[in-house]
Protein backbone atom coordinates (compact mmCIF):
# COMPACT_ATOMS: atom_id res chain seq x y z
CA UNK A 1 0.00 0.00 0.00
CA UNK A 2 2.84 2.45 0.75
CA UNK A 3 4.29 2.13 -2.75
CA UNK A 4 0.85 2.83 -4.22
CA UNK A 5 0.49 5.87 -1.93
CA UNK A 6 3.76 7.24 -3.36
CA UNK A 7 2.73 6.54 -6.96
CA UNK A 8 -0.55 8.34 -6.45
CA UNK A 9 0.95 11.41 -4.77
CA UNK A 10 3.41 12.36 -7.53
CA UNK A 11 0.83 13.89 -9.93
CA UNK A 12 -0.85 15.62 -6.97
CA UNK A 13 2.40 17.43 -6.13
CA UNK A 14 2.38 19.27 -9.49
CA UNK A 15 6.18 19.28 -9.52
CA UNK A 16 8.00 21.74 -11.76
CA UNK A 17 11.75 21.36 -12.46
CA UNK A 18 12.55 24.50 -10.41
CA UNK A 19 10.36 23.72 -7.38
CA UNK A 20 11.66 23.38 -3.84
CA UNK A 21 9.92 20.70 -1.78
CA UNK A 22 10.01 19.37 1.76
CA UNK A 23 9.00 15.82 2.62
CA UNK A 24 8.16 15.18 6.26
CA UNK A 25 8.74 11.57 7.32
CA UNK A 26 10.69 10.38 4.29
CA UNK A 27 11.12 6.79 5.48
CA UNK A 28 13.30 4.83 3.07
CA UNK A 29 13.28 7.58 0.43
CA UNK A 30 10.95 6.11 -2.20
CA UNK A 31 9.00 9.34 -2.66
CA UNK A 32 12.22 11.39 -2.57
CA UNK A 33 13.56 9.42 -5.54
CA UNK A 34 10.32 9.84 -7.47
CA UNK A 35 10.27 13.60 -6.84
CA UNK A 36 13.99 14.11 -7.55
CA UNK A 37 13.66 12.63 -11.02
CA UNK A 38 11.45 15.65 -11.91
CA UNK A 39 13.86 18.30 -10.60
CA UNK A 40 16.61 20.14 -12.45
CA UNK A 41 17.23 23.48 -10.72
CA UNK A 42 14.89 22.74 -7.81
CA UNK A 43 15.50 20.59 -4.77
CA UNK A 44 13.87 18.41 -2.15
CA UNK A 45 14.70 18.37 1.54
CA UNK A 46 13.57 15.15 3.16
CA UNK A 47 13.44 14.66 6.92
CA UNK A 48 12.77 11.75 9.23
CA UNK A 49 13.14 11.50 13.00
CA UNK A 50 14.74 8.06 12.87
CA UNK A 51 18.31 7.30 11.81
CA UNK A 52 17.68 3.96 10.09
CA UNK A 53 15.23 5.33 7.49
CA UNK A 54 17.52 8.30 6.88
CA UNK A 55 20.39 5.91 6.14
CA UNK A 56 18.21 3.90 3.71
CA UNK A 57 16.92 7.07 2.04
CA UNK A 58 20.46 8.41 1.67
CA UNK A 59 21.65 5.17 0.06
CA UNK A 60 18.64 4.97 -2.26
CA UNK A 61 19.11 8.57 -3.40
CA UNK A 62 22.92 8.74 -3.67
CA UNK A 63 22.79 9.76 -7.33
CA UNK A 64 20.28 12.57 -6.69
CA UNK A 65 22.32 13.75 -3.70
CA UNK A 66 25.40 13.89 -5.93
CA UNK A 67 23.40 15.98 -8.45
CA UNK A 68 22.61 18.41 -5.61
CA UNK A 69 18.83 18.12 -5.81
CA UNK A 70 18.30 15.98 -2.68
CA UNK A 71 19.15 16.77 0.94
CA UNK A 72 18.19 14.16 3.56
CA UNK A 73 18.31 15.03 7.24
CA UNK A 74 17.60 13.25 10.49
CA UNK A 75 15.38 15.81 12.19
CA UNK A 76 12.00 16.37 13.72
CA UNK A 77 9.88 19.02 11.99
CA UNK A 78 9.94 21.14 15.15
CA UNK A 79 13.77 21.14 15.01
CA UNK A 80 14.05 22.00 11.33
CA UNK A 81 15.61 25.41 10.80
CA UNK A 82 14.70 26.75 7.37
CA UNK A 83 14.05 30.31 6.27
CA UNK A 84 10.41 31.31 6.13
CA UNK A 85 8.70 30.80 2.78
CA UNK A 86 11.34 28.35 1.53
CA UNK A 87 9.16 25.71 -0.15
CA UNK A 88 6.72 25.55 -3.03
CA UNK A 89 5.33 22.28 -1.70
CA UNK A 90 5.47 20.43 1.59
CA UNK A 91 4.18 16.86 1.67
CA UNK A 92 3.88 13.92 4.01
CA UNK A 93 2.62 10.37 3.56
CA UNK A 94 1.02 8.49 6.46
CA UNK A 95 2.32 11.05 8.96
CA UNK A 96 0.03 11.62 11.92
CA UNK A 97 1.34 14.98 13.13
CA UNK A 98 -1.43 16.94 11.41
CA UNK A 99 -4.13 15.43 13.61
CA UNK A 100 -3.23 18.18 16.05
CA UNK A 101 -2.67 21.78 15.01
CA UNK A 102 0.94 22.02 16.22
CA UNK A 103 2.63 21.17 12.91
CA UNK A 104 0.38 23.36 10.78
CA UNK A 105 1.95 26.64 11.91
CA UNK A 106 5.47 25.37 11.18
CA UNK A 107 4.44 24.23 7.70
CA UNK A 108 2.53 27.44 6.96
CA UNK A 109 5.64 29.51 7.74
CA UNK A 110 7.85 27.25 5.58
CA UNK A 111 5.56 27.51 2.55
CA UNK A 112 5.89 30.26 -0.01
CA UNK A 113 2.87 32.37 -0.87
CA UNK A 114 0.40 30.09 -2.68
CA UNK A 115 2.55 27.10 -1.67
CA UNK A 116 0.80 23.81 -1.11
CA UNK A 117 0.69 21.18 1.60
CA UNK A 118 -0.18 17.71 0.31
CA UNK A 119 -0.92 14.91 2.77
CA UNK A 120 -1.53 11.30 1.77
CA UNK A 121 -3.00 8.52 3.88
CA UNK A 122 -3.78 4.88 3.33
CA UNK A 123 -5.88 2.64 5.58
CA UNK A 124 -8.02 -0.41 4.97
CA UNK A 125 -10.91 1.22 6.91
CA UNK A 126 -12.64 3.90 4.82
CA UNK A 127 -14.57 5.23 7.85
CA UNK A 128 -11.31 5.79 9.71
CA UNK A 129 -9.87 7.68 6.72
CA UNK A 130 -13.00 9.80 6.44
CA UNK A 131 -12.83 10.78 10.11
CA UNK A 132 -9.14 11.60 9.77
CA UNK A 133 -9.91 13.80 6.75
CA UNK A 134 -12.49 15.82 8.68
CA UNK A 135 -10.17 16.34 11.65
CA UNK A 136 -7.11 17.28 9.59
CA UNK A 137 -9.11 19.56 7.28
CA UNK A 138 -10.36 21.52 10.28
CA UNK A 139 -6.82 21.76 11.71
CA UNK A 140 -5.37 22.97 8.41
CA UNK A 141 -8.04 25.63 8.01
CA UNK A 142 -7.71 26.78 11.65
CA UNK A 143 -3.92 26.96 11.17
CA UNK A 144 -4.15 29.40 8.27
CA UNK A 145 -3.97 27.04 5.31
CA UNK A 146 -6.91 27.44 2.98
CA UNK A 147 -8.73 25.85 0.06
CA UNK A 148 -8.48 22.46 1.72
CA UNK A 149 -9.50 19.74 -0.70
CA UNK A 150 -10.07 16.07 -0.01
CA UNK A 151 -9.28 13.72 -2.88
CA UNK A 152 -10.15 10.03 -2.67
CA UNK A 153 -7.88 8.23 -5.14
CA UNK A 154 -9.72 5.03 -4.26
CA UNK A 155 -11.47 3.70 -1.12
CA UNK A 156 -8.14 3.16 0.66
CA UNK A 157 -6.06 6.16 -0.47
CA UNK A 158 -6.90 9.70 0.59
CA UNK A 159 -5.11 12.98 -0.17
CA UNK A 160 -5.63 16.37 1.43
CA UNK A 161 -4.28 19.51 -0.19
CA UNK A 162 -4.21 23.00 1.34
CA UNK A 163 -2.76 26.29 0.14
CA UNK A 164 -0.95 29.07 1.95
CA UNK A 165 -2.59 32.41 1.13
Amino acid sequence: MARRLTQLVIPRLAIRPHHHLLEIGCGGGTAVAAVASHLTTGSIVAIDRSGSPVTRATQRNAEHIARGVVHILQADLSELDVPQRSFDTVFALNVNMFETGDAVDLVRRALRRHGRLVLGYTRPDTRQLSGRARLISANLDAGGLHRVTVDWADPHHLYLTATRP
